[in-house]
């Protein structure tokens, strides 16, 4: 009896094509940033939900990070909210994000910027990889737009996938 019980629950952890439809998500992830042909440590943290199985609306905070100006450095940060388009195929996730970006730029030791906030667009494609359960890996390419330069980062995800 106890087999029989136990059977249907390691099916649903272990099906990844019916986590990687779920309703609701969130996550994290962390790579390197590119802007202005400088580099530095990017993160993000995401959520998410899904309206029907292959698009959702994503919300977000990424800090770009910290770069080399002239006189001192810049701090990037952004929060977003984008649709997502995805397809699945077993238990890979591929995605694509088009959305607006609010930013801000911070100076330090005497760094001026004459563009210091704003609004524009971004965009990102990825691919996740169901692994055990709602838990997915993955990796991700974004650009942000910042003003009249872009951020553009490539980061390693997990995504974790409820309902």
């Amino acid at each position: 009896m106890k087999k029989l019980t136990l059977l249907p629950l390691l099916a649903l952890v272990f099906a990844p094509s019916i986590w990687a439809n779920s309703i609701v998500y969130g996550g994290a992830s962390i790579g390197s940033s590119d802007y202005n042909n400088d580099r530095s440590v990017a993160y993000n943290l995401h959520a998410g939900i899904g309206f029907i199985p292959w698009i959702s609306l994503e919300g977000g905070y990424t800090y770009h990070g910290k770069f080399d100006a002239v006189g001192g450095d810049i701090e990037a940060e952004s929060a977003y909210a984008a649709i997502r388009p995805n397809v699945t195929i077993g238990a890979l996730q591929l995605y694509a994000k088009a959305g607006i970006n609010s930013w801000i730029l911070e100076g330090d030791r005497g760094v001026t910027i004459q563009d210091d906030d704003g609004f524009d667009k971004m965009w990102a494609v990825g691919a996740d990889y169901s692994l055990i359960g709602p838990m997915a890996v993955g990796l991700e390419y974004s650009n942000y737009t910042l003003g009249n330069k872009d951020v553009k980062s490539i980061n390693a995800t997990v995504t974790f996938y409820f309902f």
